[in-house]
């Protein structure tokens, strides 16, 4: 009730509503209580007066949480954005339980768009539900309510990826092949690092393998310090061929053998006869185009005098294959000439 001239006027920001949570009765219904101040007693509410409000209490509850850094966009080109660093790193976040509890992460955004170099900004911390939309922060408090986020820029640079093998295959077994992806890489770091770096050599170790090779190397742990390894895979597939090695049989002949650097002052005397009797191991495919011809066997009479000698043939085509067996040695005379 009031008078016209004020009843007229009246706004629903003219009046107050107060709820005395001091009277919260034992099932949580409160008095409210209706005011003008604005008019005093000028005003007197007559409907509505006594009024009691039902209200639902909820557990406060505080976690602590890790701060995620998000980028968006993109840095220039050539540049890779390489560590984001938060400040705080951790947050406490509290609230109803009912909310908090349906917190998945915290997160803070960062706009890298175009960055070329190390920058700093601020955020504000946002909370995100386990399929990670935005939550209403309405209730929620955080201890800190800017996060300081440092961006490091480094430039990108494309190298070549050099896989190769260290060791010897087991006895009877040798390596045939080697095949790898990707045959280049590309790296971000520091320009005085990145300036440094022009390939990735990688060893792999084949000791002892009676069998093919077939795994993944993880390139980051083989990259010097402070060089980092751009996309997100981060390994190189690698397959080495190893087979066990056949015999073969090839019989050659005195004849065929030729003694390198005899001295123009001496005459050579062959006294083995016959055909002497040579077993060489090898891959199957190479073995098949090895013959009398192609092995080429050889003495290096650099430095022998005159005189008797029994002396064990070498051979020139040997490059993936080794002599099992060589029987007899062969023996020769060396005289002056004439």
């Amino acid at each position: 009730e009031a008078r016209r001239s004020v009843r007229d006027d009246l706004k629903a920001s003219d009046f107050k509503v107060t709820a005395d949570f001091s009277q919260l009765s034992d099932v949580y219904a409160v008095p409210i209580e209706i005011t003008c101040p604005k008019y005093g007693d000028a005003v007197v509410v007559t409907y509505g007066k006594d009024q009691r409000m039902i209200v639902s209490l909820e557990e406060l509850v505080s976690e602590t949480f890790k701060v995620n850094i998000i980028q968006k966009g993109e840095a220039a080109e050539g540049y890779f954005v390489g560590t984001k660093s938060a400040n705080p790193n951790i947050i406490t976040v509290s609230g109803p339980k009912s909310r908090i509890e349906r917190i998945s992460e915290v997160v803070v955004e960062v706009d890298v768009t175009g960055a070329s170099e190390t920058f700093h900004s601020v955020g504000q911390p946002k909370v995100l539900d386990e399929d990670g939309k935005e939550m209403d922060v309405t209730y929620i408090d955080f201890n800190e309510n800017y996060v300081a986020i440092t961006v490091d820029l480094y430039k990108k640079k494309e190298i070549n990826l050099q896989i190769s093998t260290t060791g010897n295959p087991a006895d009877g077994y040798v390596m045939t092949g080697i095949e790898y992806e990707p045959k280049r890489i590309v790296v971000a770091g520091k320009e005085e690092d990145i300036r440094r770096i022009r390939y990735l050599s990688v060893k792999h170790d084949i000791n002892g393998a009676t069998a093919d090779i077939a795994e993944e190397i993880d390139l980051q742990e083989k990259l010097p310090e402070g060089i980092i390894l751009v996309g997100e895979d981060k390994t190189a597939v690698i397959n080495i061929k190893i087979e066990k090695m056949d015999t073969k049989d090839i019989t050659i002949w005195p004849g065929d053998i030729d003694f390198k650097n005899k001295s123009s002052s001496h005459s050579l005397y062959i006294n083995t006869t016959g055909p002497m009797q040579v077993t060489v191991m090898g891959p199957e495919k190479e073995l098949k185009d090895i013959s009398r011809t192609t092995l080429k066997p050889f003495i290096d009479l650099a430095g022998f005098e005159n005189g008797t000698y029994t002396e064990s043939v070498k051979f020139d085509d040997l490059m993936v294959h080794s002599i099992v067996t060589i029987s007899p040695e062969v023996n020769f005379d060396l005289a002056p000439l004439g």
